[in-house]
């Protein structure tokens, strides 16, 4: 899959090494802008390889036609078993809390009208691990660093020999959150007022909050961000900053949103009311557990998909179970759960349920027998997942480090990003560690699509 890819790979680095001095030069303006239109993690700059990621058109039109089928499956699986609270508490490890929100009532059909499928690129394919139902961040970044990279002299050089397309996230999103906002909730302004929700003062994202913002109000949309303990809400309708929102985009987690629940009632109240659209839902919770994958790998669940479906999942889903006392299904094998994975930890992940940026993982290829059994003891008691690890490709990259210019061999973080059935563009991530979330320390790209050859000569 990857190799059709090569000679464009190759192409790039070697217009790098023709001329050192200046890819130093183009690297050091890659940091500037970064850090000049605050496309920052925090302090850190989101890009740390002169050269983006690159797919072919035919491997985008693989992920799209796959990330569709397993949406469709997610859905099927959902309408057939979610109606079961005990099933939601016991296999998907919802708190009763979480039950409750999500069982408001809102015209909104789409448990996430923005969502994100998070993959690892094996050497043939790639392995979705988890799926970010609630709040996917990362679209503005990527649209950002797509302009910087398209204005380095070393891209445009590049373009010539290879012409490639990209395909924005965030211009996706908001046409999905309009479209929801009119077509399912019933929003009747043509030019909706927007709020983007999170706790300011504890995120290193806000810099993207205010990319979304400046690209909300090219279009002629109006925007605040705001910490939802300073939202009100007057006759059901939330008002952020004296303004009346119709759309409340929602980055705001629930987890993070109950430890604060006292302090935000507002929230809460403008969201039971049902005036302003929020995006995503509360039911996006349903589909946020990493447990769904669990679902998806279990023949008890699976029986309702079709072969299309399924076979979409044999391929590009690793086989996952809430780590519990239970006698379960491994490749045929009916398996002790626990004693299973304490015997073969190099080939199993344990991860919380509902966590995200590569915290509370243990990795077992990684970890001491020692480290193994007390991640086991602690995934019991706090209802973490285990799943099965994924032979992730390594793929260099030229980059600039402390002994100069270096190949080094990355992992990639392939993550489509979903508006209702739609695809709409990807996040890639890159790390020379076993982790690519940005906030284990990986690096942020954009990706672009290698145009067939019939187009460049179009």
């Amino acid at each position: 899959m990857r190799q059709h890819l090569q000679p464009a790979i190759d192409h790039y680095h070697a217009l790098i090494e023709r001329d050192l001095t200046a890819a130093e030069d183009q690297f050091a303006q890659l940091q500037t802008l970064q850090h000049e239109r605050r496309a920052l993690f925090g302090g850190r700059p989101m890009a740390n390889s002169l050269r983006p990621t690159f797919v072919t058109e035919a491997m985008y039109a693989d992920v799209q036609d796959t990330v569709y089928l397993i949406r469709q499956a997610i859905l099927r699986i959902a309408s057939t078993f979610f109606n079961d609270e005990a099933l939601l508490r016991e296999e998907l490890g919802m708190e009763p809390w979480e039950i409750e929100l999500a069982a408001i009532p809102t015209p909104v059909m789409h448990f996430a009208a923005n969502a994100r499928l998070d993959a690892f690129l094996t050497e043939r394919s790639f392995k979705f691990v988890e799926f970010n139902g609630e709040s996917p961040a990362g679209m503005a970044y990527a649209d950002e660093l797509a302009q910087m990279y398209q204005e380095l002299s070393l891209f445009q050089t590049f373009t010539e020999r290879y012409p490639v397309r990209f395909v924005s996230p965030l211009e996706h999103a908001i046409q999905a959150f309009i479209r929801t906002y009119h077509d399912e909730f019933g929003g009747q302004k043509l030019h909706p007022t927007f709020a983007i929700v999170d706790r300011l003062a504890d995120v290193p994202t806000t810099h993207e909050f205010d990319l979304i913002k400046a690209y909300l109000e090219s279009l002629g949309y109006g925007c605040e961000v705001v910490d939802p303990r300073a939202l009100e809400c007057h006759d059901g309708w939330i008002v952020a900053n004296g303004k009346k929102i119709d759309i409340l985009y929602r980055r705001l987690l629930m987890n993070e949103f109950y430890e604060i629940r006292e302090e935000c009632r507002s929230y809460e109240e403008g969201y039971r009311a049902q005036k302003t659209c929020y995006l995503n839902t509360f039911r996006a919770k349903l589909v946020h557990k990493k447990a769904i994958f669990s679902f998806l790998t279990d023949e008890k669940y699976t029986q309702v998909l079709d072969a299309p479906q399924r076979l979409a999942i044999q391929r590009h889903i690793p086989w996952t179970r809430r780590l519990r006392p239970q006698t379960t299904e491994f490749r045929g094998l009916t398996i002790d759960l626990v004693d299973f994975v304490r015997s073969n930890q190099r080939h199993f992940v344990i991860k919380p349920n509902d966590a995200y940026g590569g915290s509370g993982v243990t990795l077992g290829f990684a970890a001491t027998p020692a480290a193994w059994d007390d991640a086991i003891e602690e995934g019991l008691k706090a209802g973490h997942v285990i799943q099965e690890t994924v032979d992730i490709h390594r793929e260099p990259f030229l980059m600039k480090t402390s002994s100069g210019w270096e190949m080094v061999p990355s992992i990639i973080d392939l993550d489509p990003y979903l508006n209702g059935p739609l695809m709409g563009g990807c996040l890639t991530r890159i790390s020379g560690s076993d982790l690519a979330n940005v906030t284990a320390g990986g690096g942020t790209l954009p990706m672009f699509i290698l145009r067939n050859t019939y187009y460049a000569s179009s």
